[in-house]
């Protein structure tokens, strides 16, 4: 299961941040994580619930948006949304494409308490 690999990186990613932002107590971590990114949302919210307590002895919030597989046409310019893995432009039928997004992973922030010295 390559999703808890996943998330001990995020989190390491995130007290690594943490560290060097001087950040107290995380309250949210917010990812992105592209439709064709080949990485189950489910799968990452609980391999997070259950890993988060051995970082963590506060309760941290995962927030996961799912970011659609969009497109656009290297021919016609056309952006799209690339639906039921067709990549074909629905304009001008061209099969000339470039994916934009929807194949990322990341993270996009943290919501957290500063240490205030």
């Amino acid at each position: 299961m390559h999703e808890r690999s996943l998330v001990k990186g995020l989190i390491e990613q995130v007290l690594e941040d943490a560290r060097i932002r001087s950040l107290g107590q995380i309250h949210e971590i917010k990812i992105e994580i592209g439709e064709f990114s080949g990485v189950e949302s489910p799968l990452v919210q609980s391999a997070f619930d259950e890993m988060a307590g051995e970082y963590w002895p506060f309760q941290v919030r995962l927030v996961i948006d799912r970011i659609p597989l969009t497109a656009i046409c290297q021919n016609c310019q056309e952006s799209f949304r690339v639906t039921d893995f067709r990549f074909i432009c629905p304009q001008c039928r061209s099969g000339d494409i470039k994916v934009t997004a929807g194949e990322e992973i990341r993270l996009v922030s943290l919501r957290a308490e500063a240490i205030i010295e």
